[in-house]
């Protein structure tokens, strides 16, 4: 295996990255519901050398104080159905699912990535999330979401009650071909980074810059070590955008124009959804409205006043607050510049010790994935950073992972 090798997955949930993304006029929305798009994409990421495909899931009703979007295109559909789909036109890159441990027994989700895998010839990936969100729980008959250490507990007995049953699958059956899927984890938290130090064998993360990066992997790492497991068994994966251009001046431009697709409205009601409160009653040139986000928001009150206090006592205007919250949406590093400064911040990460590789999140689709790896795919390439072929069949292979390692107690 290269030295330095740069690792890539694709995280192509929906429409883009950017909220505005759905109307740029390379972007195809109308076909996020059509598998000859979802065949489209699968092989351009196989074309680019992509280690995996990522899903997300969504398990809580869309929208703000019970009011639906109008102009917000966050189509989810189920990521088991639609990546065991996309293994039929694919043969190499691996098919990464979100499933919550909150909502699934262990008995279904062995059976589902048992079937996944096998389909996909040894390239599935569990992406292990317990939810977060409070208005999943009414959609299953609750009240309220279990307390989170509840949820990392319960996370912690489901997977292993999995491997046993991949386990089982293999000595009373065809055996997986990978024993089991990949495990991927992306909690944030003391108690995420915790579990997935003991139990995942790849990490998507946020990191806005090089040294937060470094931060994670370091911090990650250290607890990797500490619970017996080897740290150079991860793989950490940081998400990252992109707009390219010709110059970086072209490139802020192709920024700006796809900010500017969004109004006020689209602004505020992207906001309203990352907030849990609905502000589109509200105007757009008037203070930030503190007091009612924290009455009305359905997520966790601190973490709120924390991403909305400093603005309002800044005195800055809802509409302008909105719209700034939407040019990095999630807390990711949005990269703009040429496709050769993209493919040399990316190995300066690398070497840095800033990540393992990197989940891309194109700004609108497909279109930023297809510039991505015309542009600078070739690059890295050339430069010795990315590989030319794949070096097996199963997802395990191509990240360079041993044989399935046990998860920690």
């Amino acid at each position: 295996m290269m030295d330095k090798q740069i690792h890539l997955w694709a995280f192509l949930q929906g429409i883009g990255f950017f909220p505005s993304g759905w109307m740029h006029e390379r972007a195809r929305p109308e076909g996020v519901f059509s598998m000859d798009y979802y065949a489209r994409v699968a092989k351009l990421a196989e074309q680019g050398m992509f280690d995996a495909i990522v899903f997300g899931d969504q398990l809580q009703s869309r929208g703000a104080g019970g009011r639906t979007p109008e102009r917000m295109a966050m189509p989810t559909l189920d990521p088991v159905s639609l990546l065991t789909a996309m293994a039929a036109v694919t043969k190499h890159v691996g098919l990464v699912a979100t499933v919550s441990t909150s909502y699934n027994t262990p008995e279904m989700l062995a059976e589902r990535f048992g079937a996944m895998e096998r389909i996909s010839g040894g390239r599935a990936g569990w992406n292990i999330v317990t939810t977060a969100h409070p208005a999943t729980a009414p959609n299953f008959g609750d009240d309220d979401l279990p307390p989170k250490d509840e949820r990392y507990r319960r996370a912690k007995e489901v997977v292993a009650k999995a491997c046993e049953l991949w386990a089982a699958m293999d000595r009373e059956g065809p055996m997986l071909p990978q024993g089991r899927p990949v495990l991927v984890q992306a909690g944030q938290s003391p108690d995420g980074r915790d579990f997935a130090a003991r139990t995942a064998e790849a990490i998507f993360c946020p990191a806005a810059n090089i040294d937060a990066g470094i931060d994670f992997r370091s911090d990650l790492r250290a607890r990797v070590a500490d619970v017996g497991r080897d740290p150079d068994g991860v793989r950490i994966m940081p998400g990252l955008s992109c707009v390219l251009g010709s110059s970086e001046e072209e490139a802020r431009a192709n920024h700006a124009a796809i900010l500017d697709l969004a109004d006020d409205a689209l602004a505020i009601e992207y906001l309203s959804e990352s907030l849990g409160c609905d502000l589109t009653p509200f105007d757009p040139q008037g203070e930030i409205p503190v007091a009612t986000i924290l009455e009305q928001t359905i997520l966790p009150k601190a973490d709120i006043a924390r991403a909305v206090t400093p603005a309002h006592e800044k005195g800055t205007p809802l509409g302008a607050f909105a719209a700034n919250f939407m040019r990095h949406p999630r807390g990711h590093n949005v990269f703009l510049g040429t496709p050769e400064q993209m493919a040399d911040m990316m190995i300066a990460w690398r070497d840095a010790g800033a990540c393992d590789g990197f989940t891309l999140q194109p700004s609108y689709m497909p279109g930023g994935l297809e510039d991505f790896v015309e542009q600078v795919v070739p690059i890295l390439q050339q430069r010795g950073r990315l590989r030319t072929e794949y070096p097996g069949t199963t997802l395990r292979e191509t990240l360079g992972l041993a044989a399935r390692e046990a998860v920690a107690a």
